[in-house]
């Protein structure tokens, strides 16, 4: 009979449709004996409604004494389901093609991070049929609609998160994915993935922000630098219409949509190619993407600058802000090193892939590079947004808390 009852909750779990435990409402109430036995043998355990908040699905590992899950099989209290132990399981010699679903077939918990080399996500990216939502510490794979009726192997990530090296930190980023997604990914996708599956998983941990808001269900209030970034600049043409001149930016961009350019995030893999196209992206999105008209305009308080120079030649965007923010600006501190010098080390990195024929090249320092790069940026963007904030009337515009404190800016 106990070889009965363990054979009924073992093909429960591997028969059902998300590898679900037996309710023990399904066997008969003289069997309790029988279960706790069981437990003690380390061939079943025990998940209930006191132990946690869904007990059909083990999502996490959970290491409950034994004793507790007999009692809750005796007292019978809220929802008891029953599971088969990873120990039982591969004891069964169970076999699939597919590695990931093999994982949950011998028990690992459904919300298990797996770590892989970032590099995966890569290939997502420079493939059109496929759609990548990233909010820098989490995102998800799509296909994309072009393409939605084409056998695509089923690869459908609903959650991946960024994570790092223990020793390391986020200059060796990694990619960490639910065991449950990976397993109801096709034979082929699964492999795919099991290709760039990092064999010392213990050397990895995922960021804070993926575990706590999707693990432990709480509210994330840090904000990526990238994103950071995109807000100053709309509080500074804000600004801009306060103080009575064009807009400094003639395009702003919101994140987490189709407004924000393709290249402008962290770079997965890196390569001298996708670190130029980061530097060009954020060259035309913020030096480029200055507006001249801004600096001609007089206003209240604002003195404007000539558009050329004394050779009748028109200004570039850079040496009209310097000179313009030293016209207009009183102030102790260094403007060059605040603001200008940033954004001209942009102009200057992109004149190597603007103009010469450079061989690419694997190089991992690039990821420390592209850190430094947007912490300037954002920190010469952030000091215009201050300077422009002592203006009358400035005060009255609304600036989102995060970007007055800046504490919760985080490079991921």
């Amino acid at each position: 009979m106990k070889e009965k009852i363990l054979t009924e909750i073992t093909n429960y779990y591997l028969q059902s449709r998300d590898f679900n435990g037996l309710p023990l409402g399904q066997l008969d109430n003289d069997q309790e004996d029988l279960i706790c036995e069981l437990i003690d043998e380390g061939k079943i355990e025990v998940l209930s409604s006191n132990f946690v908040l869904n007990p059909h699905i083990k999502a996490l590992k959970l290491d409950i004494d034994k004793e507790e899950q007999k009692r809750a099989v005796k007292d019978r209290a809220g929802s008891v389901v029953l599971y088969p132990t990873e120990k039982h399981l591969k004891s069964m010699n169970l076999f699939t093609e597919k590695p990931f679903t093999k994982m949950l077939m011998e028990g690992k918990e459904q919300l298990d991070i797996l770590f892989f080399d970032i590099e995966i996500l890569e290939s997502y990216f420079q493939n059109p049929k496929y759609i990548v939502f990233s909010s820098d510490y989490r995102g998800s794979i799509v296909t994309s609609d072009d393409f939605v009726n084409e056998d695509l192997e089923g690869e459908y990530i609903k959650d991946f998160g960024i994570g790092y090296h223990k020793k390391k930190g986020n200059h060796e980023r990694v990619v960490g994915v639910f065991l449950r997604d990976l397993a109801e990914l096709s034979l082929n996708a699964q492999l795919k993935w099991k290709i760039n599956y990092l064999e010392k998983q213990e050397d990895y941990f995922i960021n804070s922000g993926f575990y706590d808001n999707l693990i432990l269900g709480k509210w994330i209030d840090e904000i990526s630098i990238y994103d950071a970034l995109l807000d100053e600049m709309k509080v500074i043409n804000s600004m801009c219409n306060n103080m009575g001149i064009p807009n400094l930016f003639r395009k702003t961009f919101e994140p987490h949509t189709a407004e924000k350019p393709e290249d402008y995030r962290m770079i997965f893999l890196p390569t001298l190619k996708n670190y130029y196209a980061f530097i060009l992206c954020l060259e035309k999105m913020i030096i480029h993407n200055i507006n001249h008209k801004t600096f001609t305009t007089a206003a209240r308080y604002i003195r404007p600058v000539d558009r050329k120079n004394g050779d009748g030649n028109p200004k570039g965007s850079l040496v009209m802000l310097e000179e313009w923010l030293k016209k207009n600006i009183i102030t102790n501190e260094n403007l060059d090193e605040l603001i200008i010098n940033p954004l001209k080390a942009i102009r200057k990195i992109r004149q190597v892939p603007a103009h010469e024929i450079y061989s690419n090249k694997y190089d991992k320092s690039l990821i420390k590079r592209q850190n430094e790069v947007i912490l300037e940026t954002y920190s010469a963007i952030r000091s215009i947004r201050l300077f422009f904030a002592n203006y009358p009337g400035n005060k009255d515009i609304k600036i989102p808390e995060y970007l007055i404190t800046g504490e919760n800016i985080r490079v991921y």
